[in-house]
């Protein structure tokens, strides 16, 4: 094997891995904003109280006040390539196994401000 084929295929290689730790990544955040969404936004009372609606697309959660008509901003909480969460354009770092209560509080808090609730 020649030196180019040698390092080439190392370099293929390589990709190969780090392409498959990044859709594990994206997927694990996947799966924690799913479970975030079914169990504490879709149940919540008090988002409805408050005339918040939200939608999850497995990538995307949208939340949002329609009450509030055309002038409302939502909020978009994200996963990004990397597995990253981002909320409101602010990434919140790369998800963990082990994070779920800290990530958790995080979007919560951040809904709450965001909505002024």
């Amino acid at each position: 094997m020649s030196e180019f084929d040698r390092v080439l295929t190392a370099l293929e290689t390589q990709r190969a891995r780090e392409e498959t730790a990044r859709r594990q990544r994206v997927e694990a955040a996947s799966h924690f904003l799913r479970s975030f969404y079914e169990g504490d936004i879709k149940p919540s009372k008090k988002l409805k109280e408050h005339g918040i609606e939200a939608e999850f697309d497995g990538a995307r959660l949208v939340l949002e006040r329609p009450s509030e008509g055309q002038f409302s901003e939502g909020l978009m909480i994200v996963v990004g390539e990397q597995g990253e969460i981002d909320v409101g354009g602010k990434s919140f770092g790369r998800f963990a196994a082990g994070d779920e209560q800290r990530r958790k509080s995080d979007l919560i808090g951040e809904i709450i401000s965001h909505f002024s609730l």
